[in-house]
């Protein structure tokens, strides 16, 4: 099987040349966005769905936002949606940004080692005492690459990360895989960091045109989600957090939200980087032709010849 993946950070235009690419070859969209996956969770997700771009999408509206779904899990799912597409002729066409979900899909993962329940309530007693944060800098310390793609708000994950250092000694996990599934080409769209900023400020305030504030008074108002679930800890949604107890004005919600987004493009960047067989291209630099024209070529793909990753 061959599979086409678009990545790169959030606001690059990924979902257009993935829609580009699918019209071209009659083929169709799954999403790799760890948050698209959420039903009720549209706007401040950039969702992209078969309405809007013409072409079917994928792994999105798949779970309530009350739940938790791994990386595992999608990959599972994503696995059998693209190899149906395969057994059909089609491309199977990922779009997104979360490089977990990417990385699960491509290569096969073992996270089963490495496990120890008493280390594990441990670290679930220190982050009581000592919070998030300080934890997310125990991670930097021993391995500054793998803190960069956590955010210290996501806990799960980084006790996760600091257990399998604390009880293998490593922070990686045994039994990863390198050789890939399929071969894929990975197209990292990289654009200018000052261009794609402006991009990320532009998307928020047409979010809240659109009614991202409404959209969350839903969710917490009627859904009765609350701000320490995994789906709202979405760049976008937990923001609000302060916002709704009254603790930050409208314009400084809408400057965390713009702020935390450029940190977040930067932690995209820094994963994707890691791909020695990735093709990057700067999106606001070529036309839409052209860089469909280079995802679609039979140039690019890999299937485990070199090393797949810069460690």
């Amino acid at each position: 099987m061959r599979a086409l993946f678009i990545v790169g950070p959030t606001a690059c235009g990924k979902s257009a040349l993935a829609t580009e690419c699918a019209r071209r070859t009659g083929s169709e969209i799954i999403s790799c966005d760890s948050m698209q996956i959420y039903r009720h969770m549209d706007i401040g997700t950039a969702k992209t769905t078969e309405a809007e771009c013409g072409v079917p999408v994928h792994m999105v509206d798949i779970v309530e936002p009350n739940a938790e779904f791994s990386a595992f899990e999608y990959a599972e799912r994503a696995l059998e949606v693209a190899e149906t597409l395969d057994s059909q002729g089609k491309l199977p066409i990922f779009a997104g940004g979360t490089g977990l979900y990417a990385h699960s899909t491509i290569f096969p993962l073992t996270f089963g080692a490495a496990k120890d329940e008493n280390v594990r309530a441990e670290l679930e007693s220190e982050l009581a005492r000592r919070g998030a944060q300080a934890m997310w800098e125990e991670l930097a310390l021993l391995d500054p690459d793998d803190a960069a793609k956590i955010h210290p708000n996501n806990v799960k994950r980084l006790l996760r990360a600091l257990e399998i250092a604390r009880v293998s000694g490593e922070t990686k996990p045994k039994g990863e895989s390198l050789k890939p599934r399929f071969a894929v080409k990975m197209i990292f769209l990289k654009p200018p960091r000052n261009a794609l900023y402006a991009a990320i400020d532009d998307r928020v305030e047409r979010m809240f045109e659109a009614g991202l504030e409404e959209e969350v008074g839903r969710l917490v108002g009627e859904r009765g989600l609350d701000f320490g679930m995994q789906s709202m800890q979405a760049i976008g949604y937990r923001e609000f957090a302060p916002y709704l107890s009254g603790e930050i004005s409208l314009p400084q919600l809408k400057e965390e939200i713009k702020k935390d987004t450029r940190r977040y493009a930067k932690r995209q960047e820094t994963w994707f980087s890691r791909y020695k067989f990735a093709v990057q291209a700067d999106p606001f630099a070529l036309a839409t032709d052209e860089l469909a024209a280079l995802a679609l070529s039979d140039d690019g793909y890999f299937n485990g010849e070199e090393n797949a990753e810069d460690r």
